[in-house]
């Protein structure tokens, strides 16, 4: 059951990463943080051209245009998600459900990418809410559960690294929107576009394969997920401020089957994300305690098959 929860966080992550993520801003200066934003302004000078423009709606193209001319100026930001997710297991023809939801609060700086996570989880055999921090950062990755700092080793944490700057891309992952962009309904809302589409058959395997392939390129294990994985449906919508084009909000949801190690595996997905406090956390740093006290995790050896 671990490996699939660890294979749909990293699907979580390269959505939300792809919405919001800059490979072109200029690294930040100034002060840092332990977790916590600094201040700063949030509308940078890139946005101050961009909003010229006709009293239209604009169509899908213009509008992932906007945004993404609009995101050379993100250097960081802030996001709260609510997932649920609803698995069912088969295995030797027997069925087992498990209803996973997590709350998790997310400070993400771009230059050098960083990340920090406070995430809530209540699933069926927890006594209670289990509790984690978390620091993603290139000094390392230092995971907190039940008051005990673990660090993964630095063979461990480069290709997750590497992955979360692959992800970090905004034109190619705008692109790939783009080709879905028939699909795509412009609405507009107060002070806010949305962005939506309903996705199935072909298409939605298509953009779920671009999104995943590019999370997956640096992780074998979940690239051999991945060609297990038959999406059925994928339901977008990403609304953005009309003054900044910056995302607001963020929902999916997302119906999946897979079949691995002799398990079915079917997974309705839902997550819905809100974007506040942009370049407003100028760096992420880990706090000198966890360094100090954080205890190596030990990975299980590899086995290999002739």
């Amino acid at each position: 059951m671990k490996k699939w929860n660890v294979f749909i966080m990293g699907v979580i992550l390269v959505l939300v990463l792809a919405a919001c993520g800059n490979n072109d801003a200029e690294p930040s200066t100034g002060g840092t943080t332990e977790g916590a934003p600094a201040a700063n302004d949030q509308t940078s000078g890139n946005n101050e051209n961009v909003n010229e423009e006709t009293q239209q709606t604009p169509t899908a193209e213009e509008l992932i245009t906007r945004i993404t001319e609009a995101s050379k100026g993100i250097k960081s930001y802030s996001m709260d998600s609510k997932i649920e997710q609803n698995l069912s297991i088969t295995m030797e023809g027997e069925e087992q459900k498990q209803d996973v939801n997590m709350e998790m609060k997310t400070d993400v700086v771009l230059n050098p990418i960083a990340a920090y996570q406070e995430i809530k989880t209540s699933m069926p055999g927890l006594e209670g809410t289990q509790e984690i921090k978390q620091y993603i950062t290139e000094d390392g990755v230092y995971t907190q559960v039940e008051d005990t700092w673990v660090t993964l080793p630095k063979e461990s944490t480069a290709p997750l690294l590497e992955q979360m700057k692959n992800q970090s891309n905004t034109a190619s992952q705008f692109e790939q929107l783009n080709s879905i962009a028939s699909d795509l309904q412009v609405e507009e809302e107060g002070d806010v576009y949305w962005l939506k589409a309903k996705l199935s058959g072909d298409k939605v395997k298509e953009l779920a394969t671009a999104i995943l392939s590019q999370s997956s390129a640096t992780d074998p294990q979940m690239a051999a997920m991945m060609q297990q994985m038959s999406i059925k449906t994928m339901d977008i919508s990403y609304s953005v401020d009309k003054e900044t084009y910056y995302p607001k909000d963020l929902v999916y949801s997302m119906t999946m089957d897979m079949d691995m190690d002799g398990q079915a595996l079917s997974i309705i997905m839902k997550m819905d994300s809100s974007l506040t406090d942009y370049n407003k956390t100028e760096s992420i740093k880990i706090p000198q305690d966890v360094l100090d006290n954080a205890v190596e995790q030990q990975m299980p050896a590899q086995t290999t098959t002739p």
